[in-house]
């Protein structure tokens, strides 16, 4: 793969947020609401250069809360370039980074200063993939609407205000780090 090309085809945060369309209004909410400051001072100063390419869509729930965290996460940190693709339009990306075979999103791709590949991470918190695995046999079953789900992880972002993601998201970064 060829994620320098990847990268500088990718657009940046403010090109993404101009196709969020009618979710850009829960994005921004997510953004303000986030508290990151305790584990942004884990990464102060321990980053080298770093490009993160972020394989997601508009319409993908998980990264209406993920993706603004990991904004104000690398917010004002030198050498942290983050990119975003569209799932659909890279399907050959997307296919190296299945989740139990299906093109879940967000993938978050940590690239060094020489596009190769430290680590990734995705699509969601282990605790939120749990919340959604505790409803899978019932929403399979016809039992359960998947809405259901999506209402007590959209609830679950909402009251962990990031922590979730930064905690995962930082422990994998910084245990791919040289």
């Amino acid at each position: 793969m060829d994620y320098k090309a990847k990268f500088e085809k990718a657009m940046d945060a403010e090109a993404f947020c101009g196709i969020l369309g009618d979710n850009k209004k829960l994005h921004d909410l997510h953004f303000n609401r986030v508290s990151v400051d305790e584990y942004k001072q884990k990464l102060v100063g321990k980053l080298p250069e770093l490009k993160i390419i972020v394989l997601t869509e508009p319409w993908c729930g998980d990264s209406i809360a993920i993706v603004p965290t990991l904004m104000r996460l690398f917010e004002n940190i030198a050498g942290v370039d983050m990119r975003f693709l569209l799932r659909d339009e890279n399907p050959d990306l997307m296919d190296l980074y299945l989740t139990n075979g299906s093109r879940s999103i967000p993938k978050i791709i940590i690239l060094d200063e020489e596009f190769r590949v430290l680590a990734h991470w995705g699509p969601r918190p282990k605790v939120v993939q749990d919340i959604y695995e505790s409803f899978r046999a019932d929403i399979d079953a016809g039992r359960v609407d998947k809405m259901e789900a999506i209402k007590k992880i959209r609830g679950f972002y909402s009251k962990d205000k990031g922590k979730a993601i930064s905690e995962e998201f930082i422990a994998v970064l910084l245990d791919a780090l040289p």
